[in-house]
């Protein structure tokens, strides 16, 4: 009996044992085959993106997820097309100016990104390149667009030269002891920092309309010499004459005073006669006559202008300006004292005087019937009551020390400047 119920439970036993052990075979094959299925699905997944774009790739907001190579080229030439396709307007006082991106040379060169793109997540491993096509993640590409700058300065230069207006100075005119004053008119300038600046950004923005439309700021410029300024001249400073004869000599002289006459020299401006005559070119009306060069007397074009510096150069002089610029002749002239002379060379020699008052100067020029004569006009307070003479005191025949002296109203010698030696080459 004994052996019997023995014998019944290690059947029992065994038989559990075996019901378990084909349970787990069972749950290990059904999880193998769950596993295999799992791994084998997901790496054809994964394989499947080796040659497509992964999800989640936007560029400017276009979905490029799943694209081929080839699909993907034809997509971004598509919509690089359109940004390079664009047009621009400009509006500025009233005008419109337009310019297309392809007159500026506009290209987006996107083999980078293509390449960039498709090769995005696969250098993952395989879990994160599943993970990144079962759960995507937004990831968006940029384009970068470059353009002709120089044309786009043309283009700027093009609407600045239409829109632009210079001012006008006031001008002064001198008669007699009188003066009348014409006004100053302040100008408009386009503002091309401002504009070139909203431009490149306008057009490195990708996602800008098709017409960018952009307007042209400007600002008022104002006038250089300003009429009231000019309105407080009412004081003949200084006068000084020469005389000259007819002539080629006479012709050029006369030229060279109408080209000084009413220039103005502001506050703080250095006046050059040189600039102010211009070139002493046939083209500018002046003609051969007789030059100083090496000791000769030879033809040169523009000759007798350096009297007009000389008489000026006395003027001012007279009105207690010493030059910041003069030079004496290579050899005598005897138009003015010696030493007390100023020559002028295109672009080498010059004759300059700075307006260290606080008001305007003009310089009255006229020559006729032999005599040049050349007047300095500004305000009255300007005179300081001094009297000032330029004195020459000789050295030698070709050597010469020049001063400045000034009398106060009771003819007291209150300055004696020393101005400087001039020395001279003998005639050959």
């Amino acid at each position: 009996m004994d052996n019997n119920t023995d014998t019944s439970k290690e059947t029992g036993l065994i038989n559990q044992k075996f019901l378990s052990l084909k349970t787990i075979v069972i749950a290990l094959t059904i999880i193998s085959a769950v596993l295999s299925y799992f791994i084998i699905t997901n790496m054809n997944l994964v394989k499947s993106y080796s040659s497509k774009v992964y999800p989640g790739v936007y560029v400017l907001d276009r979905d490029l997820s799943n694209l081929s190579k080839e699909e993907l080229h034809n997509e971004l030439s598509t919509l690089v097309e359109g940004l390079i396709n664009k047009n621009i307007k400009v509006s500025s006082e009233g005008n419109e100016f337009n310019i297309s991106y392809s007159e500026l040379e506009a290209s987006i060169d996107f083999s980078n990104v293509e390449s960039e793109i498709m090769n995005y997540g696969k250098d993952l491993s395989f879990f994160g390149k599943l993970n990144l096509i079962k759960k995507p993640q937004s990831k968006e590409f940029t384009l970068d667009l470059s353009y002709n700058e120089e044309l786009l300065d043309n283009f700027i230069s093009s609407i600045s030269s239409n829109v632009d207006i210079s001012p006008t100075d006031a001008t002064i005119y001198i008669s007699s002891n009188s003066t009348s004053v014409s006004d100053d008119i302040s100008g408009i300038k386009l503002n091309t920092e401002k504009l070139k600046e909203e431009l490149s950004s306008k057009i490195k923005d990708l996602r800008a309309p098709e017409v960018i439309e952009i307007v042209g700021t400007t600002d008022v410029v104002e006038a250089k010499i300003k009429a009231d300024d000019l309105r407080t001249v009412n004081h003949r400073l200084s006068s000084y004459s020469t005389h000259y004869k007819a002539g080629p000599s006479g012709t050029n002289l006369q030229l060279a005073a109408r080209n000084i006459n009413n220039s103005v020299v502001m506050p703080g401006e250095t006046f050059s006669t040189e600039k102010a005559i211009g070139p002493t070119t046939i083209e500018n009306g002046f003609v051969e006559a007789n030059t100083y060069v090496a000791g000769e007397v030879v033809p040169g074009v523009g000759g007798g202008v350096c009297q007009v510096a000389s008489t000026l150069y006395n003027t001012i002089l007279r009105a207690g300006i010493i030059p910041t610029e003069r030079m004496n002749h290579m050899m005598k002239v005897t138009y003015v004292p010696i030493g007390l002379d100023a020559t002028l060379a295109d672009n080498l020699i010059d004759l300059k005087f700075q307006n260290d008052s606080d008001y305007p100067m003009v310089i009255h020029s006229y020559a006729y019937n032999g005599t040049l004569t050349i007047e300095l006009w500004s305000n009255e307070s300007v005179d300081d009551g001094i009297r000032y003479e330029a004195v020459s005191v000789p050295l030698s025949d070709l050597s010469a020390d020049a001063y400045l002296h000034g009398y106060d109203a009771n003819g007291n010698l209150v300055v004696n400047q020393y101005l400087n030696r001039s020395t001279y080459q003998p005639f050959n």
